[in-house]
Protein backbone atom coordinates (compact mmCIF):
# COMPACT_ATOMS: atom_id res chain seq x y z
CA UNK A 1 0.00 0.00 0.00
CA UNK A 2 1.30 3.27 -0.68
CA UNK A 3 -0.11 6.81 0.75
CA UNK A 4 0.47 9.64 -0.81
CA UNK A 5 -0.71 13.62 -1.72
CA UNK A 6 -2.00 15.37 -3.84
CA UNK A 7 -3.08 19.27 -3.90
CA UNK A 8 -6.58 19.43 -3.75
CA UNK A 9 -8.34 20.39 -7.27
CA UNK A 10 -12.04 21.68 -7.71
CA UNK A 11 -13.80 19.19 -10.56
CA UNK A 12 -16.44 20.26 -12.84
CA UNK A 13 -19.16 17.90 -12.24
CA UNK A 14 -20.14 18.20 -16.26
CA UNK A 15 -16.40 16.98 -17.08
CA UNK A 16 -17.57 13.46 -16.27
CA UNK A 17 -20.03 11.08 -16.92
CA UNK A 18 -21.32 8.94 -14.43
CA UNK A 19 -22.34 4.77 -14.39
CA UNK A 20 -23.27 2.23 -11.53
CA UNK A 21 -20.70 -1.12 -11.85
CA UNK A 22 -21.35 -4.63 -10.69
CA UNK A 23 -21.14 -3.87 -7.24
CA UNK A 24 -23.47 -1.17 -7.18
CA UNK A 25 -20.80 1.52 -6.79
CA UNK A 26 -20.89 4.74 -8.75
CA UNK A 27 -17.87 5.26 -11.13
CA UNK A 28 -17.17 8.42 -12.86
CA UNK A 29 -15.28 9.01 -15.90
CA UNK A 30 -13.47 12.25 -17.58
CA UNK A 31 -15.33 13.01 -20.72
CA UNK A 32 -12.53 14.18 -22.59
CA UNK A 33 -10.70 10.94 -21.73
CA UNK A 34 -12.93 8.14 -20.87
CA UNK A 35 -10.83 7.42 -17.72
CA UNK A 36 -12.15 6.28 -15.02
CA UNK A 37 -11.37 8.69 -12.41
CA UNK A 38 -13.94 8.61 -9.19
CA UNK A 39 -16.08 5.70 -7.65
CA UNK A 40 -18.09 5.99 -4.66
CA UNK A 41 -19.23 3.50 -2.65
CA UNK A 42 -22.53 4.22 -0.93
CA UNK A 43 -22.50 1.22 1.16
CA UNK A 44 -19.30 1.97 2.62
CA UNK A 45 -19.14 5.67 2.24
CA UNK A 46 -16.37 6.06 0.41
CA UNK A 47 -15.01 8.56 -2.54
CA UNK A 48 -12.07 7.41 -3.94
CA UNK A 49 -10.29 9.91 -6.37
CA UNK A 50 -7.98 7.69 -8.93
CA UNK A 51 -4.73 9.00 -9.53
CA UNK A 52 -1.24 8.10 -11.37
CA UNK A 53 1.57 8.22 -9.13
CA UNK A 54 5.32 9.11 -10.83
CA UNK A 55 7.36 6.56 -10.96
CA UNK A 56 10.45 8.75 -10.37
CA UNK A 57 8.66 9.41 -6.89
CA UNK A 58 10.18 9.66 -3.08
CA UNK A 59 9.21 6.25 -1.79
CA UNK A 60 9.95 5.60 2.06
CA UNK A 61 8.99 2.94 4.82
CA UNK A 62 8.42 4.01 8.24
CA UNK A 63 9.66 1.71 10.54
CA UNK A 64 8.00 1.44 13.97
CA UNK A 65 9.49 3.56 16.67
CA UNK A 66 10.51 2.40 20.13
CA UNK A 67 8.18 3.28 22.88
CA UNK A 68 9.20 6.63 24.54
CA UNK A 69 9.09 6.80 28.22
CA UNK A 70 6.56 9.63 29.24
CA UNK A 71 8.71 10.44 32.22
CA UNK A 72 12.09 11.00 30.81
CA UNK A 73 10.04 13.23 27.66
CA UNK A 74 8.36 15.50 30.53
CA UNK A 75 11.71 15.31 32.05
CA UNK A 76 13.38 16.52 28.77
CA UNK A 77 11.18 19.15 28.06
CA UNK A 78 11.14 20.36 31.73
CA UNK A 79 7.52 19.96 32.11
CA UNK A 80 5.92 21.88 34.96
CA UNK A 81 2.18 21.47 35.90
CA UNK A 82 1.72 24.33 36.10
CA UNK A 83 0.99 24.59 32.58
CA UNK A 84 -2.31 22.89 32.76
CA UNK A 85 -5.15 24.43 33.79
CA UNK A 86 -8.10 22.49 34.69
CA UNK A 87 -11.49 24.26 33.94
CA UNK A 88 -13.85 21.41 34.57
Amino acid sequence: MAVFEFETILYRGQDYWWQWNERNNLEGFGKASNQHIFTWQPHGSQFTILEDVAKERLAIRIKQPPIVNRNEILKAIEFDESWIEIIK
